[in-house]
């Protein structure tokens, strides 16, 4: 899948349906700043700024001294404008956060290599990457509905590693999310702020008498550093997921449909509702072999739509040079 960028506010390559200022109380106006579709939230004079500027300002800031730093008068002062000529490009702050959110979530999503497993770990060493170069983005949690050019990016890149398994797509969506949810909340619990001086005396608080059981961690300098940022265990944790996800696509054919059903055991005991349980994941099983089929036809045929419209985009514009 190649990488997808953001051009001036919209995808490359992708022409959006909404026209700039058409219908604009349709989405909220950073979003729609965001696929570069959202009108001037107000008019003045000759514009001697840009909305990639303001935010890449903002984002400058947050990442120099946190999220609480930013604000409409403080980015307009480094950038050597009055906050009234922001509002000319965002209705407000609100608006700047969506911006940043967004633009910060740019990563170099490529094509990825190897087994579902290795290619879902690739994914997320990519976007825990745009976290850490960020830190504030985890105090931003991300929607259950993407909404914006490079988190839906994301997303898509996320559902795209798992196209080798036979899942229907919304379970491949809810993977994605899930692995997403953690990304961001290991990289908030990642935001060590204890001082020095507390954890130098931890070895003396946490004592044997009233902790015995994480006194002698302590004593042995398991907190000496923060832990929670260390890529062992990030991984630890991002694998322990695919296990689950792994053994419960194996499981599904011995029972894990009984259990996500949460029916009783006397239930599922019965001899008729085993062998109709039996038919339903054999049907399951048939179907997301076909959507998996399916998926991987549509693969093909995008890709070879894809190069042909380059290959013809290519010759136009050699023609357009020997004309």
């Amino acid at each position: 899948m190649a990488h997808i960028r953001r051009t001036k506010g919209r995808i490359a390559g992708m022409t959006s349906p909404i026209e700039p200022g058409q219908d604009a109380e349709r989405i909220p106006h950073g979003i729609a700043a965001s696929w570069g579709v959202a009108a001037a939230p107000q008019r003045g004079p000759k514009r001697e700024l840009t909305l990639e500027r303001i935010t890449e300002v903002a984002i400058e800031i947050a990442d120099e001294e946190g999220l609480d730093a930013v604000s409409m008068n403080r980015v307009a002062t480094k950038l050597g404008f009055t906050p009234m000529s922001l509002y000319r490009y965002v209705s407000g702050k609100d608006d700047l956060l969506q911006l940043m959110f967004d633009a910060a979530s740019d990563v170099p999503l490529g094509t990825f290599d190897g087994s579902w497993r290795e290619q879902l770990t690739q994914w997320g060493a990519i976007v825990r990457a745009g976290y850490r170069a960020h830190p504030w983005l985890s105090s931003m949690p991300p929607s259950s509905t993407p909404s914006t050019p490079n988190r839906i990016a994301i997303v898509e890149a996320g559902i795209h590693a798992q196209r080798s398994l036979s899942l229907p797509a919304n379970l491949k969506l809810t993977v994605t999310m899930l692995l997403l949810g953690y990304i961001g909340m290991f990289q908030l619990a990642s935001h060590d702020t204890v001082h020095d001086s507390v954890r130098a005396a931890l070895p003396e608080l946490v004592t044997e008498d009233r902790f015995p059981t994480l006194a002698p961690l302590v004593a042995e300098g398991l907190f000496d550093e923060p832990m929670n940022d260390s890529d062992q265990v990030f991984f630890f944790g991002f694998n322990r997921f695919l296990d689950g996800i792994e053994a419960w696509m194996r499981e599904g054919v011995d029972g894990a449909l009984e259990r996500d059903h949460g029916l009783p055991a006397a239930v599922t005991k019965d001899g008729k509702v085993r062998d109709a349980l039996k038919s339903v994941r054999e049907a399951e099983g048939r179907l997301r072999a076909a959507q998996a089929k399916a998926a991987q036809a549509i693969d093909r045929v995008t890709e070879r739509e894809r190069k042909a419209a380059a290959k013809a985009e290519a010759k136009a514009k050699k023609r357009a040079k020997t004309d």
